[in-house]
């Protein structure tokens, strides 16, 4: 019986080849920063993060769509 805050998971290792793994530690977990940098954070952290990351991604989809609109406009504009 492993202690509460242990988990069990399978891992991709690439090429849907899995291997069984076992996280020994719940409580802090890695966040992917982009770039191949991670960080450790509380699961607190995390979730503050991953917020302020969905705003500011949101934020730049919304800007890309706009951007996109226009584009979508002026060729229109110069077909007609």
């Amino acid at each position: 019986e492993l202690p509460p805050e242990t988990l069990q998971t399978q891992v991709d290792l690439g090429c849907n080849f899995f291997v069984n793994a076992e996280v020994p530690d719940c409580s802090r977990i890695f966040v992917a920063l982009g770039f191949g940098f991670y960080l450790d954070l509380t699961l607190p952290e995390a979730l503050k993060f991953i917020e302020k990351k969905n705003k500011m991604l949101t934020e730049v989809s919304d800007s890309l769509s706009r951007d996109a609109a226009s584009i979508k406009a002026h060729i229109r504009l110069v077909l007609e």
